[in-house]
């Protein structure tokens, strides 16, 4: 019962994020004609009808507008559950989240015939017309929003396509539903309204009854099944006709049919469908979607008719969310999703350790037994310091043949990509020792699964067991995460350049993968949207590399290098094919000399471990022997003399019994007895009692002295054993001091020092122990990476040995990820494909955004490891459906840098919360991913935080310490405001830089602001830039940032044409890059501290921005408004100012 209880809370907390996501619109861009976003207003043209107001398109390329109908404040959104839910408290903490949305969002062309695969409707909306009617007490508050998206997306189409049109709309002034008309039927084109409800039934019928006539009526109603058809026609997938070309040619299949609409779209289409929708989803009078934009861009003339991403206008998570609600209230989760979603109540502290306050912890889990067989082709001098290498053998130790989560902390400049890296080299050798086993190739497969696409048969094997599990994703928030991520690790650059005539797999796929760029191997692969998959398929898989034309446009041209090519045999024949029975002898070669050396160090560790308590016992033994050592000559001396007089005793104990036994030879006779009337027998007798009471006393006297000699032989023996103890004890002493002392000559300072490891150790000692790197000597870090190279060769062999199989594998597979399998394709076969997937290319990176498209079809724990990047950035609602389909999951973040942007208004998040009876920890504005994984780390440390809850400390996972990035003064001012010294720098020496010869705070005083923009500081910054381009610092090596949007716009404004665009922005924009020189602009007028007071709420903010900059540090702003601010005051003591 407990564990159903358990699943129901934690569907409740899913079911109440679920929510949240339906009420978290995306944002529309705002009117802008300068970006060419456009309002639409009656009575003017649409940049469809009139292009005069757009720049000249491009060559080779054409306009493409998206329409957002239906414009509302999102505010209004939590207006409405304010009124809705009963009322508490307000918070303080609310936050009025700016910005629209809109009801709905289409593109059309540059003739504006509607794309049909572009229409996306507001689930906010809905659900907010749903929080009214019928309300949160139905058990189906929030249910069936993809059938009425569906419903209205038909009506949509029909209107595109002519078969609705408007009636009765006026022109004037007014927003869109005062002269909105009414959407009617078109008789003459077959056309009906579906879908609209009772009452809007009505209205239509009226019109046609006033308009067409009853005859007209009648044919319309007959065309309601070929409407329905029709809609149906046109949402088929596309090429799922009968037709088809050549079996296995890359771009068979036909052009999906009628991806446009038959008529350009006017005003009155947009005022009557945004009447209507806001009608049917009954939000007129809460939302007042009374206003529409058009954003044009330019698109290329072949992908005119392809919709992108741009009006997307929902969560892109809730339906996922929604799945698996109802898996966990089924009891149907794995141990990740159950572990990370466990109540604070529940989580046991008590089995926490301080990596910090326990370093002798850390110094035992860094054992070369804990180090994987594997390692990453970085230089070998360059291995994993101390807590990099820490937490790759912890969350190996504690996730290898169990399930869970476990998280990694990881400030910026620390080697978290790293780290990964030594992770997937790990799993990689893994998976490589489960294929030497196998007899032969054949034996990785078991059950086949078919299907057919466009009439051809598809046919995929699984793998056995043991060869599952190894299934790595890389999954972020953070696009440019997840890009950082799979775009570098393929690269030549990842590979240190030892071993680069070594590392290669799958190099020329590779090499596609990245659009032409050097590659050592084909190890990781950016997928998430469609978009993504399409260019994967095409370069990895059919060989194809994408080429600008010169006139514009993209080329592809095939270079029959793709995985297809090579395992059909039909790749340049230059490339030989890699022997199994080789690789597989090789791979145990390679293996047995890392066993050993890994053997060798263990024995070496066990010395050391056992150094400390070995010289203990010796000073004991030692003291115990000194304090017996004068004693053993008086003990042997008194021996010896005990047992001379044992032997004196003996020879009288002999002696009396001799003369007894004489004497008893003599007993008199019985004449002699007469003769004397037996006075002779009486006297024998007294001399016979006479002589046994000597034999009796001497019998005595042995057996004192024999029990006198034994207790001194005894002493004497233990006493010997003393001195024999203490010389064994010295010797294992000696024993395990050569042991160590022969490994610190062969390894040095990679033998560690267990003093280094005291917890009272000074800061300097500290340092040293973090920047070292215990038992990775070049010898043993060598080894392992060649056995990593080993492995992947093993896996390139396996694919050249295994033939038509993966061949035919591979070739089902890559439907699947495109998409283009059967949607009804059974979860067995589609786990089957990305496990072959997995096999050729072992990591794939998406957005969560992707993640749930990317991985349809799949189940609970169907993928083996999930690493989470900058989960720190992640809302805890993120990461849910990848967890419920991992196995395991790392997750690397930092709650001390940018927070998740949560969208939906906090009083709004607590009404939800409240009525999904969730606690308030589940808060997606208290929390973030990282810190809901943090919560369950037995390995971590603390640091001082401001938390909702009024914490001042938060516990975070394994800590990565050695900051490797910055100069100082940004690392001093990172460290201090952020970690409480947590970090170690290790950046080392580098080449002089300059200028500026220093960073410093350019202090600009002003009393004239435009909004948060100041103008004197806008000066100061082009004075700035100026500067540093004239002493030649590359422009790609510059980034301006702000705390503030709209500084950041103008600061872009006044650098146009000196940086380039993506070089200017936001903090946040920010996050995850870095460059040489940073300049942070900090605006607001000297009286507006509200703003000063929320950039320095938290460090977070300031935290990031100085940790971009790696040499150099220009802030420009008031430095008298800003050093009293916290945090700001510890940037103000650590940069030297100058007035501009």
């Amino acid at each position: 019962m407990a564990a159903v209880t358990g699943g129901r809370l934690r569907a409740d907390v899913v079911r109440y994020w679920r929510a949240v996501e339906l009420f978290s619109p995306q944002r529309v861009p705002p009117v802008k004609p300068s970006e060419q976003v456009y309002a639409v207003s009656s009575g003017w043209p649409l940049p469809w009808e009139d292009s005069s107001g757009l720049p000249q398109p491009r060559p080779k390329y054409a306009w493409q507008h998206t329409v957002y109908c239906g414009v509302f404040a999102i505010e209004r959104v939590r207006d409405v559950l304010g009124e809705v839910f009963p009322q508490g408290e307000d918070d303080d903490r609310d936050g009025r989240v700016g910005g629209d949305s809109a009801l709905m969002s289409f593109t059309v062309n540059q003739d504006g015939l509607l794309l049909k695969d572009s229409v996306c409707f507001s689930a906010c909306a809905w659900a907010v017309g749903r929080t009214r009617t019928p309300g949160p007490d139905a058990a189906a508050w929030l249910d069936g929003f993809s059938d009425e998206a569906d419903a209205c997306e038909r009506q949509m189409l029909a209107l595109g396509d002519g078969k609705l049109r408007v009636q009765g709309g006026r022109a004037g002034p007014g927003g869109l539903l005062a002269v909105a008309g009414r959407l009617v039927a078109d008789a003459a084109t077959g056309g009906v309204v579906s879908g609209l409800g009772e009452l809007a039934r009505g209205v239509v019928g009226e019109v046609l009854d006033g308009v067409v006539g009853k005859a007209a009526q009648a044919a319309a109603g007959k065309a309601t099944e070929s409407l329905a058809q029709g809609v149906a026609d046109t949402a088929r997938p596309y090429g799922t006709d009968d037709t088809a070309g050549t079996d296995g040619e890359e771009g068979s299949g036909q052009l999906p049919p009628d991806a446009l609409g038959s008529r350009p779209l006017a005003f009155d289409d947009i005022a009557a469908f945004t009447a209507w929708l806001a009608a049917r989803f009954g939000v007129e009078a809460d939302l007042t979607p009374d206003a529409a934009r058009v954003k044009s861009v330019q698109v290329y003339q072949s992908r005119e008719g392809e919709s992108g991403d741009q009006g997307f206008l929902n969560s892109f998570i809730a339906d996922d969310l929604d799945k698996v609600s109802d898996e966990l209230a089924a009891g149907r989760t794995g141990r990740a999703l159950e572990d990370y979603l466990t109540g604070a109540d529940r989580i046991d502290v008590g089995r926490r350790h301080d990596v910090r306050e326990e370093p002798l912890l850390v110094l035992a889990g860094l054992s070369p037994e804990f180090v994987p067989l594997g390692r990453w082709p970085s230089a070998t001098d360059r291995s994993l310091v101390l807590s990099q290498q820490f937490a790759v053998n912890r969350l190996l130790a504690e996730l290898d043949g169990h399930h869970g989560v476990f998280s990694v902390n990881g400030p910026p400049g620390t080697g978290k990509t790293t780290m990964l890296r030594d992770v997937i080299a790990a799993l990689v050798t893994q998976r490589a020792c489960a294929l030497a086993e196998l007899r032969s190739p054949q034996q990785a497969f078991g059950k086949a699964y078919t299907w057919r696409t466009e009439g051809y048969a598809r046919t995929v094997r699984e793998l056995k067991p043991h060869l599952q599990g190894y299934e790595m994703v890389v999954a972020s928030a953070n696009n440019g995460a997840v890009q950082n991520i799979s775009d570098e690790i393929p690269t030549l650059a990842a590979v240190a350049e030892q071993w680069r005539d070594e590392a290669r797999y799958l190099p020329e796929q590779a090499s596609l993968m990245l659009n032409g760029a050097d590659a050592w191997g084909a190890v990781a692969a950016r997928l998430g949207n469609r978009k993504n998959r399409g260019e994967f398929t095409d370069s990895f898989w059919w060989g194809n590399v994408r080429e600008r034309g010169v006139h514009g446009g993209v080329r592809r041209t095939r270079t029959h290098q793709g995985l297809r090519d090579v395992l059909s045999g039909k790749s340049d024949p230059s490339v030989e094919p890699v022997d199994w029975s080789a690789a597989v002898r090789d791979f145990k070669a390679a293996r047995a000399l890392v066993e050993r050396l890994r053997d060798e160090r263990r024995k070496a560790a066990q010395a050391l471990d056992g150094l400390a308590s070995a010289k203990s016992e010796a000073v004991a033994a030692d003291r115990e022997a000194a304090t017996i050592a004068g004693d053993l000559p008086d003990f042997r001396q008194r021996a010896a003399e005990a047992a001379q007089e044992l032997t004196r005793l003996e020879d009288v104990e002999r002696g009396c019994r001799e003369r007894r036994r004489d004497h008893q030879s003599a007993q008199p006779g019985l004449l002699q007895s007469l003769f004397t009337f037996g006075r002779a027998n009486r006297t024998w007798q007294d001399e016979y009692e006479r002589l046994t009471r000597r034999v009796d006393r001497a019998i005595d006297d042995v057996t004192e002295s024999r029990t006198k000699l034994e207790a001194l032989r005894g002493d004497l023996a233990a006493a010997e054993q003393t001195a024999a103890n203490a010389r064994a004890v010295r010797g294992r002493l000696e024993s395990l001091e050569r042991t160590v002392a022969t490994a610190r000559r062969k390894w040095g300072d990679h033998v560690p020092d267990p003093a280094d490891f005291d917890p009272f150790s000074d800061r300097a000692t500290l340092e040293r122990r973090e920047r070292s790197a215990p038992w990775a000597d070049e010898e043993f870090a060598a080894a392992r990476t060649r056995l990593f190279i080993e492995a992947l060769r093993l896996h390139r062999a396996f694919l050249s040995a295994s033939g038509d199989v993966m061949l035919k594998n591979l070739q089902a597979t890559m439907e699947v990820v495109g998409g283009n399998a059967p949607r009804d394709l059974k979860q067995d076969a589609v786990r089957a494909a990305w496990q072959n997937l997995f096999l050729a290319v072992p990591v794939v990176s998406t957005t969560f955004a992707s993640y749930d498209r990317l991985f349809a079809g799949l189940g609970k724990e169907d993928l083996g490891w999930l690493f989470v990047d900058e989960a720190g950035q992640a809302a805890p609602q993120m990461p849910v459906g990848a967890l419920w389909r991992s196995r395991r999951a790392v997750l690397v973040g930092d709650p001390l840098q940018l927070e998740p942007v949560v969208v939906l208004p906090w009083t709004a998040q607590q009404k939800l919360r409240t009525h999904h009876e969730v606690a308030q920890e589940w808060a997606p504005a208290w929390t973030s991913a990282q810190q809901v994984a943090d919560r369950l780390g037995q390995w971590g440390t603390t640091l001082p935080a401001d938390l909702p809850d009024g914490s001042t400390e938060v516990w975070v996972g394994s800590p990565l310490r050695v900051h490797r990035r910055c100069d100082d003064p940004m690392f001093t001012i990172s460290n201090t405001i952020a970690y409480d010294g947590l970090m170690v720098h290790g950046v080392g020496d580098r080449a002089p830089f300059g200028p500026p010869e220093g960073s410093f705070w350019w202090d600009v005083r002003s009393q004239e602001a435009t909004g948060k923009w100041v103008p004197t500081e806008g000066q100061a910054l082009v004075d700035a830039v100026n500067r540093l381009l004239d002493k030649e610092l590359p422009s790609n090596e510059l980034y301006v940032i702000s705390p503030f949007r709209d500084v950041a716009r103008r600061a872009g404004e006044r650098l146009r044409g000196l940086v380039p665009h993506d070089r200017v922005g936001t903090v946040h924009t920010a996050q995850g890059k870095e460059a040489d020189v940073v300049i942070l602009v900090l605006g607001t007028h000297p009286d507006a501290a509200g703003s000063r007071r929320w950039a320095a709420a938290k460090p977070n903010l300031l935290n990031v921005a100085v940790s971009r900059a790696k040499r150099r540090l220009i802030v420009i702003g008031n430095r008298d408004a800003w050093q009293g601010q916290r945090h700001f005051s510890a940037l103000a003591r650590q940069l030297p100012y100058y007035s501009w």
